[in-house]
């Protein structure tokens, strides 16, 4: 009898010496060599993550200050664009997808962190008379 192991993701039976899900790509044994976490990477469950809102808030300031002299008017929206960018990246690649629910969630959360960022943004710019 050949012994398999399950997948945790899509329940799909493979065999006990494969490395990666044959279906849906997943690793199935942990690996015991990466133990440094990506500096980008974050907890799903958790309501704020304030390493995320503390980079999108340098980079909208930055984004900001750089942007004046080029295009003064438009400084805030393309920064703003920009903050937008970097959360959909950020929750797209960065976050595990199991169904719509969860996405709905990651929208969400999108948006919520969003408004955090470009409101303490907008109130570090002015504060400091950056803009």
């Amino acid at each position: 009898m050949v012994s398999t192991i399950i997948c945790p993701k899509c329940k799909t039976k493979n065999s006990k010496k494969a490395e990666i899900c044959y279906k849906c790509k997943n690793p199935l044994k942990p690996n015991k060599k990466s133990g440094k976490k990506n500096f980008l990477s974050f907890n799903p469950e958790s309501r704020f993550d304030f390493k995320i809102i503390l980079v999108g808030i340098v980079l909208f300031v930055l984004f900001n200050v750089l942007l004046l002299n080029v295009v003064y008017d438009y400084a805030m929206l393309v920064s703003g664009f920009a903050i937008m960018l970097f959360l959909y990246v950020l929750f797209k690649y960065y976050s595990p997808q199991d169904d719509s629910a969860s996405m709905k969630k990651i929208g969400y959360k999108v948006i919520l962190y969003y408004l955090v960022i470009v409101i303490v943004g907008a109130l570090i710019l002015l504060t400091f008379n950056l803009f």
